[in-house]
Formats: structure tokens, C-alpha cells, sequence
């Protein structure tokens, strides 16, 4: 049996390096692209069986170089990968035929299994993000809005201040 091909669609020169790398160690034939000029030349050169896509290359939309695989490759199965995630681009890249959309930074392992379709219900439980984890990251965020104004945040959140400052306390390691 040959080795799977993969190709990786990114602009961060390190980033795709590190993924490049870490492929090729776990059996991949892998293929880096920075533009869609090199993923035509990389494409006329042999079909990948996976990809990875970031959303935004340089200047070019990811979801453009979706479509470019897939006319390649109509069995490619490509995983996009992105710094800048949104519910309106995720439909869009499943609609054009990704399998699945990542938020970077990625775990390697996840990133494998979903390139092989692991469905979402069979993720272990550290790719699960807790709901205290995401009430802390709101509250940061809300801060951040507001300048770290403990009061327009509350207001902000629908909440009074002091409760605020508890769940602060609660979030602040001591």
C-alpha cells in the first residue's frame, strides 16, 4: 500500500513546515503550497488523497483553493484550518466539499482524525472545551471591549458588578 498523499495549503512558511514535518514522520507523502500557483504545480504532479487548507492564503481565499483541489481531486478529503473562524465560512467550506473546518491553533492528533473523518462525538476529552473555560474567555473578551472597566463589562454582560468581580476571582489563580 502506498504512502497517502497530503498536501498543505499554508502561508505561515513555519507553520506549514511544522505540519510538513510532522506528516511525513507518520507515513505521509506531504506536499506544501503557499499560493495557488504552487497547489496547480503540486496538483499536475500527482493527486492528494488529503489537504489541508488555510482559510486565508496571503491574498487568496482558501475556499477558492477547495474548489481548485476538488477539480483535481474530486476524492480529496480536505480539512480547513483557520486563525479567523466564523459559522458563515465553515458552512461555506462544507458546502464547497471540506470535510471538516479547524480552529488554529490545532492539536496534530485531532487534525489526523479528522482528515480521516472521525466524526465529532468520538473526539477525546481534552479537544472539548469546558463551559467555564468559554464563560472565562467571554469575560476576557468583554473586558477587552471595555478597556478592562469592571462596570461596563457588567453592564456589558447583563450583570451586576459585584457578581462580575467574583467570577474574576473565581478565574484568577492565587
Amino acid at each position: 500500500m502506498s504512502a497517502p498523499v497530503l498536501i498543505i495549503v499554508e502561508d505561515n512558511a513555519g507553520l506549514r513546515e511544522s505540519l510538513t514535518l510532522e506528516f511525513a514522520e507518520r507515513g505521509y507523502l506531504t506536499r506544501g503550497a503557499e499560493t495557488s500557483t504552487e497547489v496547480d504545480a503540486v496538483l499536475q504532479e500527482q493527486a492528494p488523497d488529503f489537504a489541508v487548507v488555510d482559510l486565508r492564503v496571503g491574498a487568496t481565499n482558501g475556499l477558492d483553493i477547495i474548489v481548485q483541489i476538488l477539480k483535481f481531486a474530486p476524492s480529496a478529503r480536505i480539512v480547513v484550518l483557520t486563525g479567523y473562524a466564523s459559522l458563515s465560512t465553515a458552512v461555506e467550506a462544507i458546502k464547497l466539499g471540506a470535510i471538516d473546518y479547524l480552529e488554529k491553533p490545532v492539536n496534530i492528533d485531532r487534525l489526523e482524525r479528522s482528515m480521516w473523518g472521525a466524526r465529532r462525538d468520538t473526539e477525546s476529552t481534552e479537544d472539548r472545551i469546558s463551559l467555564a473555560r468559554h464563560e472565562r474567555e467571554y469575560i476576557e473578551y468583554v473586558l477587552h471591549q471595555c478597556g478592562g472597566n469592571i462596570t461596563r463589562a457588567a453592564k456589558w454582560l447583563g450583570i451586576h458588578r459585584q457578581s462580575l468581580q467574583r467570577k474574576l476571582r473565581k478565574y484568577t489563580p492565587r
